[in-house]
């Protein structure tokens, strides 16, 4: 008997249907009056067995048909085995762990589930919006769907606290606007974390960068120092982030700081802590700033912050790597060098009056290299656009240096090693790599290319 269980590791792929014993939603679907009919009878009884049985019990596909057939019987209805089918087949998407989005959540190609009311669910494939024919009963059936989510997410929403971010595991961000703030809504998106765990050999593989591009960035991060991470939204930020964090040594203490849990490192001394919005009676916030400083006081090597959103988290961030932490960050910019401009913008805000020339040399006391990261417009592939070392400030330009840029040559990715003098060098040769020994472009390696 094939079987699925609801408190099932959501990110494994769900090919069976085993029922859970739980509270049932009273909605029905928009399926014919006599379905509909039956389907709510089916639910309460299901509803009225729950109550009876351990939280640990599920149904299976034949309890499920049998209770299907005795209602239908006791109704006086006469249904055929399609129909007992359909039935059986809205309440078994019912309970998957996702509901009516369980399909969207195990394709592959989805990044994103946008859901602007009932009736609109739209999902996006490499930065693309794409509208589904996938719709919830009505408003009431939504609504009770969203604050099912984001309970499963740790969280919730009301009309005092109206944006609520959570994740299910380390697989599915949540991310809900109560429709008291909303032209429709409520608003719901769901974020897929396609990777539990990557490494640099699996973005090798993708053909984010060649393995020369990668092997410079981990001697960077071995050597102490501080990256950061730029691009758009559902580039992969945060994804490459991760990668790059394993490949911090084994003997540092990490300390990793996000709003939501993102990031998770397979090391050996990690620790985990989280910023924290003020509850509905304003009390409880927890700051960016509050967790570096208590980070400063945890004995930690590295600090790895989840992204740099606004003017606190940049101001926080950059104070603790210029004091001599090496860090790691992400932040949503267009470009290498348009990072460096946000991150200007966001120090002046914190730091008002401050002149743009001690903005800057706080960047350059903290940062040392920015990766971008971008889809090609051509293939639509995830790749490392540029690399930019950030060097020391002269007559109040802050120096910067590109050692890798991202074209395209006919048809093929290369990488263009634009400078093969480094700031780092002694670094890196300590680490294995000579800049000076790579060849002018860079292809995809070889056992990858085929696949890109």
């Amino acid at each position: 008997m094939r079987s699925i269980n609801f408190e099932e590791d959501v990110f494994s792929a769900t090919n069976s249907a085993n029922l859970p014993a739980f509270q049932l939603s009273k909605d029905t679907s928009s399926i014919s009056p006599t379905y509909s009919y039956i389907l709510k009878e089916v639910k309460a009884e299901l509803s009225y067995q729950a109550a009876n049985v351990s939280d640990e019990y599920v149904y299976s596909e034949q309890e499920v048909s049998d209770i299907i057939l005795k209602t239908a019987e006791k109704l006086g209805l006469e249904i055929s085995n399609y129909e007992r089918d359909e039935i059986q087949s809205y309440i078994e998407k019912e309970l998957k762990p996702f509901g009516l989005l369980q399909d969207l959540v195990e394709d592959p190609k989805v990044s994103d589930i946008i859901v602007s009311d009932f009736s609109k669910i739209e999902i996006q494939e490499g930065r693309k919006n794409y509208l589904t024919g996938i719709r919830f009963a009505n408003s009431d059936a939504y609504e009770v769907f969203v604050e099912r989510i984001l309970q499963k997410a740790g969280t919730s929403y009301s009309t005092k606290k109206p944006i609520a971010d959570g994740m299910i595991g380390s697989f599915a961000r949540i991310h809900a606007v109560h429709k008291s703030i909303c032209e429709t809504g409520p608003y719901l998106t769901v974020r897929l974390n396609r990777f539990s765990e990557v490494s640099i050999k699996d973005l090798c593989k993708f053909g984010s960068a060649p393995r020369s591009v990668f092997e410079y960035l981990t001697a960077m991060i071995c050597g102490g120092a501080t990256l950061l991470v730029a691009g758009e939204v559902g580039t992969g930020k945060t994804t490459l982030a991760r990668a790059l964090a394993a490949s911090v040594p084994n003997y540092e203490s990490i300390l990793v700081i996000e709003d939501t849990p993102e990031i998770q490192l397979q090391h050996p001394h990690v620790r985990y802590i989280r910023t924290r919005e003020e509850n509905t009676d304003g009390a409880g916030r927890i700051s960016p700033t509050e967790c570096i400083r208590g980070g400063m006081r945890m004995a930690m090597n590295r600090i790895i912050f989840g992204e740099i959103r606004d003017a606190e988290a940049a101001e926080a961030f950059i104070d603790v790597c210029a004091s001599g932490h090496p860090g790691l960050s992400t932040i949503h910019s267009r470009s290498a060098i348009e990072a460096v401009s946000r991150l200007e913008l966001f120090l002046g805000r914190a730091q008002k009056g401050v002149s743009t020339s001690v903005l800057t040399e706080q960047i350059s006391k903290a940062v040392n290299l920015i990766v971008h990261i971008d889809l090609c417009k051509l293939t639509g592939a995830r790749r490392i656009m540029h690399v930019l070392e950030i060097g020391p400030v002269a007559d109040g330009i802050l120096r910067q240096r590109e050692i890798f840029s991202y074209c395209v040559q006919g048809n093929s990715p290369k990488w263009k090693v634009v400078n093969k003098v480094s700031s780092h060098r002694e670094s890196l040769e300590a680490h294995g790599v000579f800049l000076t020994k790579l060849p002018a472009f860079l292809d995809l390696d070889f056992e990858f290319q085929n696949s890109n």
